[in-house]
């Protein structure tokens, strides 16, 4: 009965976080067409998901998910921050709509991360 309640939870929460990613890129888009500039976090994101790819065969290499993981988040940053530097003159700052979406998408992570914690807990003590 929790179990499923939980798994129910768990994704409306991620169907509202997709339906906030297709607001976000579509807001993105409109402000990109209207200015020329990408917001700023544009190239951290493009360097955190390249960190993210390399994670994967570096979690299968060391049969570590968690450090492979770690590393490419290490990866991902430095490589999003140098690209943020090289490009800081494509950057405009955020707006008003996309920093409130930004606050709401972190609220929603933070609560899929939260339940995330708690079933692997509950998984780990039963």
């Amino acid at each position: 009965m929790i179990n499923s309640f939980v798994m129910i939870l768990i994704l409306v929460l991620l169907l509202a976080g997709l339906v906030m990613s297709f607001f976000a890129f579509r807001l993105k888009r409109e402000e990109y067409r209207a200015t020329g500039k990408y917001p700023r976090g544009h190239y951290m994101g493009h360097g955190l998901l390249i960190g993210i790819a390399i994670a994967i065969p570096i979690a299968i290499a060391l049969e570590n998910i968690f450090l492979g993981y770690l590393v490419g988040l290490v990866i991902g940053t430095f490589l999003g921050s140098h690209l943020e530097k090289k490009h800081e003159h494509e950057l405009r700052p955020l707006t008003q709509k996309e920093r409130d979406l930004r606050k709401k998408t972190i609220i929603i992570f933070a609560i899929l991360f939260a339940l995330g914690m708690v079933m692997f807990a509950a998984l780990v003590l039963f």
